[in-house]
């Protein structure tokens, strides 16, 4: 499985498209991927193998709880099939250009096995909030990261 990691920042034109940052790119399938709503009002990029394991994940879920339904209705609203162009773009749906918040500048996150993209803006706000907590978060969680 390839490892994304890393910051870029791309500009979304007017059809909707962005570049997939170079580094990225070269990992990726041009088929296959797929992007939906992500968390803290960011959209996620998953290659074919991360997505098979998130889409294992909801399908295991007992829709006999309203929670689970739920959270596939929320969920699966959003995703979509995308496919990386023969200019190395991909086609944000205008939905999720919506619930994102992007508009023109849009940060591509690396995300260990997926990737996240934010509204610039949107991101420099979350960023601020995520680095004041961070080292107390760090020394919560049990990984170690020297």
């Amino acid at each position: 499985m390839s490892e994304y990691t890393g910051k870029h920042l791309h500009t979304l034109d007017d059809k909707g498209r962005v570049s997939v940052p170079a580094q990225f790119r070269r990992q990726l399938p041009k088929e296959g991927l797929f992007i939906g709503k992500g968390m803290e009002g960011s959209l996620i990029l998953y290659p074919p193998e991360k997505w098979q394991k998130v889409r294992d994940g909801l399908a295991s879920l007992s829709r006999n709880s309203r929670r689970n339904r739920d959270i596939i209705r929320e969920f699966s609203q959003y995703i979509r099939p995308v496919n990386i162009d023969g200019q190395g773009r991909i086609t944000i749906p205008s939905d999720l250009i919506e619930v994102s918040g992007i508009t023109h500048e849009v940060v591509f996150i690396g995300f260990l096995d997926s990737i996240e993209l934010w509204a610039a803006r949107r991101y420099a706000g979350r960023k601020e909030e995520q680095i004041s907590s961070l080292e107390e978060a760090i020394e919560e969680i049990d990984i170690d990261i020297y």
